[in-house]
């Protein structure tokens, strides 16, 4: 074999290997198309449970890593809390629910748990969580997440920003 030949099948070989990995642009475009969704779909829900005469006190999105394997992945979810006190959540819960089910969203799960009643609601493959806090305040409180999964590329891709975002302070 000649020195041009090996040359060449070592050209050959970086150039196959280096096109295995993820596009940074790529991943970074499709997660903020996600947190658009994503923010998009929670504004909905916060207006959603206003129009039930719930006040939603917090929420808020991040980014955070879905997957390590064959390659890393992030997505996008958001979640928030109304005002209350744990004696309300029974009442505020059923009023959530059924304000959420005339949206469009449909039960995927529902039940209780300890005396708390939850619920997980499905729409545009999206699933919304509804809930009791279990610690803390002991507040109604949601949480919007999504099955997709954006590959992204090896290496701290949420180190520097996770794209978290208050949804009561900003618009976007």
């Amino acid at each position: 074999m000649t020195f041009r030949s090996l040359g060449v099948a070592a050209l050959a070989v970086v150039l196959i290997l280096g096109g295995c990995g993820v596009d940074d642009r790529k991943g970074a475009a499709g997660l903020a198309r996600l947190q658009d969704s994503v923010v998009a779909r929670t504004r909905e829900v916060v207006g959603v449970l206003a129009g039930a005469g719930l006040e939603v006190t917090r929420a808020a999105g991040a980014a955070e890593y879905c997957r390590s394997e064959p390659a890393p992945g992030v997505t996008y979810r958001s979640g928030g809390a109304v005002a209350g006190t744990p004696a309300e959540v029974p009442a505020q819960f059923a009023a959530a629910r059924e304000a959420l089910l005339a949206a469009g969203w449909v039960v995927v799960t529902e039940g209780t748990d300890g005396g708390r009643p939850w619920a997980n609601l499905g729409r545009d493959g999206l699933r919304l969580g509804l809930s009791q806090a279990k610690h803390g305040e002991r507040l109604l409180g949601f949480a919007l997440t999504s099955a997709e999964c954006v590959d992204v590329a090896d290496g701290g891709f949420l180190d520097h920003d996770d794209r978290r975002v208050d949804l009561l302070a900003t618009e976007k």
